[in-house]
């Protein structure tokens, strides 16, 4: 299972839910891996949002093995309201 954060390095909520991410002191921060969707980024990482549906940046999306969406939130309030309780989440399911 694996977490993306799509976002733009100019984006205020972006910005906001990285900080966010940062004061929680919680390790488990380190596994999102951001796709940054900033003009001269790689296609790769446009041809990735295109496969999620990105349209609009943050958007925190959790994926299974196979790649597939399990959840979505967009925006830097649902994001962080629901980060801790997804992580707990993702971990109860490895155990």
């Amino acid at each position: 299972m694996k977490l993306y954060l799509f976002s733009k390095t100019s984006c205020g909520p972006c910005i906001l839910v990285k900080k966010y991410f940062n004061t929680l002191g919680d390790s488990r921060v380190d596994s999102i891996e951001e796709v940054l969707l900033d003009e001269g980024c790689s296609e790769e990482n446009f041809q990735f949002a295109k496969k999620y549906k990105v349209t609009a940046t943050p958007v925190l999306i959790w994926v299974d093995e196979n790649g597939d969406k399990l959840e979505e939130y967009e925006g830097g309030v649902p994001i962080t309201q629901n980060i801790l309780k997804l992580f707990d989440r993702i971990d109860y399911g490895n155990k």
